[in-house]
């Protein structure tokens, strides 16, 4: 039986001479890339690269000038077509000298370092999460070369596993930095230590009750100095250079206090009851005249 081949076409219109179907379904591939997730035509980007007559410069079809800047995302993917007889398209490392190859594929079949120094097909160029801010592509010896700004994608995600172990000593390093502020409608769950690297007066504020809970105590620190802890039989804190107002102090079990000046202005009414001055001068009073002292 005869195979009749076809072009591969689907209900979105992409075919290419790439792929054909036989009578039986069968498909025939010169790669497959899949792809686990749902991508947005937005995600897609192709630029086509040729050179100028005379061979001194990169032209992107939808780019103005010569060796234009361009911006690609990490994690995203973007094929370049190329047709560079003259040239050859290599990209390098952010010191313009090394090749970077992580992430290249050509529609030849090869990966990696074998994709560098073509002149014609397709070349993708998946962007690590580890590429660096700065790529450049270039001919074989890197005198003409246009730059790759390498930039974190924006988009909306319904999970985010970030995997790197950098560890974090400020607000601006660490495995993940946000330049602007962060909003978080659930909660919020921190496995090592919470540091706010503020500048000025901190503040932690809650437009209703703020509770602070510790299954242990809670330690107060000021500048690294441990003043104390509070735990559920009290504090140790001590009340220095401190106003109390309003406060029953030792109402169950009293203690011994000394003070340089103090004034009660009640009059004693029970045994222990603490004095003042005018009850003791007037009880005195009484007792002198009654027992004529």
């Amino acid at each position: 039986m005869a195979v009749i081949n076809s072009p591969f076409e689907s209900q979105y219109g992409f075919k290419g001479p790439g792929f054909s179907v036989d009578e039986f379904g069968n498909i025939t591939a010169t790669s497959i890339i899949t792809n686990s997730g749902v991508v947005e035509d937005t995600d897609i980007v192709d630029f086509t690269i040729t050179e100028t007559e005379s061979a001194d410069a990169f032209l992107f079809n939808n780019l103005v000038g010569n060796n234009p800047t361009i911006t690609l995302a990490r994690s995203k993917s973007y094929k370049f077509s190329i047709t560079v007889p003259g040239l050859t398209f290599n990209i390098y490392n952010s010191d313009q000298e090394t090749l970077y190859s992580t992430g290249l594929r050509h529609s030849d079949g090869s990966v990696g370092p074998d994709v560098q120094g073509k002149t014609s097909g397709i070349v993708e160029f998946l962007i690590s999460t580890e590429a660096p801010n700065t790529l450049y592509y270039g001919n074989d010896v890197a005198n003409v070369f246009g730059t790759i700004n390498i930039v974190d994608p924006i988009g909306v995600f319904s999970t985010v596993d970030v995997n790197s172990t950098i560890a974090s000593t400020s607000s601006l390093n660490g495995a993940l930095t946000v330049a602007g502020g962060v909003g978080i409608e659930g909660d919020l769950y921190v496995g090592g230590t919470l540091n706010i690297d503020g500048i000025g007066i901190t503040t932690i504020s809650s437009p209703t009750n703020l509770e602070l809970e510790a299954a242990n105590h809670i330690v107060i620190k000021i500048d690294g100095t441990s003043l104390g802890i509070i735990k559920s039989t009290g504090s140790t804190i001590p009340v220095v250079d401190t106003n109390i107002n309003n406060t029953v102090i030792g109402a169950t079990a009293p203690a011994a206090a000394a003070f340089t000046s103090a004034t009660v202005l009640e009059t004693t009414t029970a045994d222990s009851s603490v004095t003042n001055r005018q009850y003791v001068d007037s009880t005195a009073l009484s007792l002198a005249i009654a027992f004529g002292l």
